[in-house]
């Protein structure tokens, strides 16, 4: 089974809906959709809004591959999980609130993700996920790459006379 969680933004995020609905098409594995506030017309997926935080970690545990929008939450849990995990970020502004790309190309180069930058290349990255050797990260690198993300946010931002 393929996860995919939209999370639970409440910003629209069609791009990564589509892309994972047009794959879902080309595969006869069983895959589930986490759709939050993104209403797309799943055809060829499982979709639902919400679940439970026990929901979710069972969805992630029974998933061979988990593609997740780029926020930290879901990717940190399905790291602990060991899983291989495909994420694609979302827009600053027009699809989140702040820029998530920074985080998962830190996570992406130093193996722990497969990041997807452009939609069109989400069929590839989940191929490259089921034979790829993800890195776990050792004690503390977590906390430097949120870090350094937030770092990237707050100084990117022209309302910092708070």
């Amino acid at each position: 089974m393929i996860f995919a969680s939209l999370g639970t933004m409440d910003m629209a995020f069609e791009r990564m809906a589509r892309a994972v609905d047009e794959w879902a098409s080309t595969t006869q594995e069983s895959v589930v959709v986490q759709t939050g506030y993104t209403d797309y017309p799943y055809r060829h997926a499982q979709a639902f809004k919400f679940c439970t935080k026990e929901e979710m970690q069972r969805y992630i545990d029974e998933a061979d591959i988990v593609i997740l929008q780029g926020g930290w939450g879901a990717i940190s849990e399905a790291m602990e999980k060991q899983k291989k995990i495909v994420v694609m970020p979302r827009y600053n502004k027009t699809e989140h609130i702040h820029d998530q790309f920074q985080l998962v190309r830190k996570l992406d180069s130093l193996g722990c993700v497969i990041g997807v930058f452009d939609e069109k290349a989400l069929a590839a990255a989940i191929e490259r996920a089921r034979h790829f050797r993800f890195q776990k990260l050792e004690n503390g690198n977590a906390e430097v790459i949120i870090r350094d993300a937030l770092d990237h946010w707050f100084n990117s931002q022209t309302y910092l006379n708070c």
